[in-house]
């Protein structure tokens, strides 16, 4: 059974492996440390999980990321976002035919996480989703990043749909708001995501 006490032992000590540096040269570490973790979405979204495991979608990566800046003294809370979330995603000759045509498609409704990051030069929104590595299969990834502005974004397009702290049970409710062919649309396109980016972590 996973707690608080568990989440919060595991949290520090990814912080204290990860993060050398104090003020924005920490946040880029943090930011990092989260972004390498590679992209999957599985049943448990928990943050505690993806920790154990390594890996995990944007809600417990961003969780993460979220809790990272905090212990480290900064102001961030996660937005819900709501956009296509195959409009940033790109083809490649490896994928199945199903996630292609899935892609060409496009109109994948999500509730997309992401970290906004407050401070005296502004807000920052950070989208740690996808890992530098994935470079080598077409995705855009923001290497030069170095704290100043915005992060590159998995979805360009959104919508802001919440900023509460619950997250899980706040996007919980927001995909229940998806229409059935909504639902069963993005389940099987983040499927084939899954699966795919499965298989490349191999070679």
């Amino acid at each position: 059974m996973q707690t608080e006490t568990d989440y919060n032992e595991a949290l520090d000590a990814f912080l204290q492996a990860r993060v050398t540096e104090r003020g924005t040269a920490g946040i880029v570490q943090a930011y990092r440390a989260v972004q390498s973790m590679p992209y999957r979405s599985v049943a448990d979204r928990t943050p505690l999980t993806a920790l154990r495991t390594g890996v995990g979608a944007c809600t417990a990566k961003h969780l993460i990321l979220r809790d990272l800046l905090r212990r480290m003294g900064e102001e961030a809370v996660i937005e819900i976002v709501e956009g296509d979330f195959a409009s940033g995603i790109p083809v490649h000759d490896s994928m199945s035919p199903p996630l292609q045509a899935a892609l060409r498609e496009g109109g994948v409704i999500d509730m997309h996480c992401r970290v906004r990051l407050s401070g005296p030069d502004g807000s920052r929104h950070l989208d740690a989703t996808w890992p530098l590595e994935m470079e080598r299969l077409g995705f855009e990834v923001d290497r030069d990043w170095s704290g100043q502005g915005d992060t590159r974004q998995a979805i360009a397009k959104v919508v802001v749909r919440s900023e509460d702290d619950d997250v899980l049970g706040t996007k919980a409710k927001l995909l229940a708001g998806l229409s059935e062919e909504e639902t069963r649309r993005r389940l099987e396109f983040l499927r084939l995501l899954t699966e795919w980016l499965a298989t490349q972590e191999k070679r």
